[in-house]
């Protein structure tokens, strides 16, 4: 029981990762790569002098064709500056040849625009002969919705929205770790480890709707507590959120728990400067391919383009030796199951 509630997000080289996450969201750092730079060596070994690199692009690009990104943040948003909109990132996703992107929005319900961007994308597609690329959209449970709200739980569940995202940047445990309104912040739990009545109120909403409970941004002990209550109560989609993001670090370990009782594992992109390919490897290594969802959670100037964050998953996992089967798992079928 012990290992399943450590919090990794408040160790000290995890909040470290954190200041270096702060530091780059205001562009005051520099990321760095720490396994795509060294592609051209992987598959063929320390090259000769005159020998040109070598990557098997045709799999990347058969990879990414039919992928899912499960968490991509588009703008206009009240939160921060964003790269793009949500029709640009649908086309561009469209263009090369996803099969579909989920849109969260902090503060808003993503439902609403995501229905009229894929009437837009719909027709855009028809006139470059592209095959169509599925949206998808809900609400983030943040203060800005009502916090813990069933009536918002409800509209977006009526106007289609498949996801039901946890309170993120206002859930106590990410204000304790980024140090700003600590305890204003919205618990899921009491002090007996059971959901609050608001929650569990949201999480039978979500077994009768059948949406996708995003779990991210909690305490370790909350997301276990929440998880586990959700199963209980029939909830049938579940995926834990950005694993290997500083403030929702979970060990290997922990990832083969939350996976045990039913959850998808998402690994993100986000940056490469917060994690280490080794990191990722340790969860697939745990976890298995049959549980793990990717998901560029890009959006912001500082962090790239979404496309580039898939594809940069995916030669990861090509570099590592990963099976192609296993890697469509992860970014294809799982997804896929997860949504529909």
């Amino acid at each position: 029981m012990k290992e399943e509630i450590y919090e990794a997000s408040l160790d000290p080289a995890i909040k470290q990762k954190m200041k270096q996450l702060a530091s780059v969201v205001k562009g005051d750092g520099k990321a760095k790569m720490t396994f795509y730079d060294t592609l051209d060596e992987s598959f063929e070994g320390k090259r000769a002098r005159l020998k040109a690199p070598v990557f098997p692009m045709e799999r990347l690009w058969n990879l990414l064709g039919g992928a899912y990104d499960i968490h991509q943040h588009s703008g206009p948003s009240p939160h921060t500056e964003r790269l793009f909109d949500e029709i640009d990132l649908a086309i561009h996703g469209c263009y090369m040849g996803l099969a579909g992107i989920v849109f969260k929005e902090q503060y808003m319900p993503s439902i609403r625009s995501v229905r009229l961007v894929q009437k837009v994308v719909d027709q855009w597609t028809a006139e470059h002969n592209k095959k169509k690329i599925e949206l998808f959209g809900g609400v983030c449970l943040n203060y800005a919705v009502g916090g813990l709200n069933p009536d918002a739980v409800i509209a977006s569940y009526r106007l289609g929205g498949k996801y039901v995202w946890l309170p993120n940047v206002d859930a106590n445990h990410h204000r304790k770790v980024v140090g700003h309104g600590v305890g204003m912040g919205i618990d899921m739990i009491d002090k007996d480890d059971k959901p609050v009545p608001k929650a569990k109120e949201i999480l039978e909403l979500m077994a009768e709707t059948d949406m996708v409970l995003g779990v991210g941004h909690q305490s370790t002990r909350e997301r276990l507590m929440i998880t586990r209550e959700a199963v209980a109560l029939g909830v049938q989609r579940i995926e834990i959120n950005h694993v290997n993001y500083p403030l929702s670090w979970l060990t290997p370990e922990q990832c083969k728990t939350f996976a045990d009782l039913g959850a998808y594992i998402g690994i993100y992109a986000i940056d490469e400067t917060f994690y280490t390919w080794d990191d990722i490897m340790a969860i697939y290594k745990a976890v298995g391919p049959e549980r793990i969802v990717l998901g560029s959670d890009r959006g912001h100037p500082a962090l790239g383009h979404p496309i580039d964050g898939m594809k940069r998953l995916i030669i990861g996992f090509l570099q590592s030796g990963v099976p192609d089967e296993h890697i469509k798992l992860m970014c294809q079928t799982n997804a896929y199951n997860l949504l529909h």
